[in-house]
């Protein structure tokens, strides 16, 4: 298990948008992790829009969006040296972390989430911002593992979303279906305590877990430090229940190449 991408899977990242590293948490690490996210269930039970599939801005400790009481403890695992090696290969070497999300799918009940981009409220300027998605469980298609439409990327344009309010989705921002061939995606398979790395234009999505097992990630939104995060612009945002206009910013490594984000507000 080496904590570094190869020249091939740098590749991959650049040609599919996706990459799945060959390298996994330490144990103890994962342990945490998991004990964390038993901890953070436990104290959102009555989080107003919060739920065990979908809570945002999960390691921050006063009760921010949607209401969640978070877990600064969380960030321990984005802090690993070996992870932002990784992402510094694919996003450069100034990193800036904004945004945390969990999604649980609880075993027999988990929700399905749409074709989506996960770019499409983000104030972000330029738009670019690298996902790591880190696996508590094993995520599998029974369980509703992720799935991708390789190179949907690459043009690096959001396309066209509709609103449905189905109740069996996480979110209700879809893709238009002529942008999402089903018969082309490709499941993410992946080991408790395993990553998955992805482009914030991928076109991506997830079946419901009707198995018997749980299907827990914790997500990582970093940006390069060459994006600005706009605050300000984030206040009229079409989805106020995220609360982006207050999210804090973290210098995880390197520097803030546009001198204008601000790393006191949400703090």
């Amino acid at each position: 298990m080496t904590a570094r991408l190869t020249d091939s899977q740098i590749a991959q990242y650049h040609e599919d948008g996706l990459v799945i590293p060959d390298w996994g948490l330490p144990d103890d690490v994962l342990g945490r992790l998991r004990d964390n996210y038993d901890q953070l269930l436990a104290a959102n039970r009555e989080a107003e829009g919060a739920s065990e599939d979908f809570m945002v801005g999960v390691h921050i400790a006063d009760p921010g969006p949607m209401g969640v009481q978070g877990m600064p403890d969380l960030l321990e695992v984005i802090r690993q040296p070996d992870i932002l090696d990784m992402v510094e290969h694919v996003a450069g070497p100034d990193l800036i972390l904004w945004g945390t999300t969990v999604f649980g799918k609880p075993a027999g009940t988990g929700k399905a989430t749409p074709w989506h981009q996960d770019g499409d409220y983000y104030p972000i300027e330029p738009l670019e911002t690298t996902t790591v998605w880190v696996s508590l469980d094993h995520a599998r298609p029974e369980n509703g593992c992720m799935r991708y439409i390789a190179g949907s990327h690459r043009d690096h344009r959001l396309f066209p979303h509709h609103w449905n309010e189905d109740p069996g989705f996480t979110l209700f921002q879809e893709i238009d279906d002529e942008f999402a061939p089903r018969e082309k995606a490709r499941d993410i398979v992946l080991e408790p305590g395993q990553i998955s790395i992805h482009d914030v234009y991928l076109v991506h999505g997830s079946d419901a877990n009707r198995s018997n097992d749980r299907r827990a990630g914790l997500v990582f939104r970093i940006m390069p430090g060459t994006s600005h995060y706009n605050h300000a612009a984030a206040a009229s945002s079409a989805n106020p229940s995220h609360d982006y206009s207050r999210r804090p910013l973290y210098l995880l490594r390197g520097e803030d190449k546009t001198g204008k984000n601000d790393f006191t507000i949400g703090h």
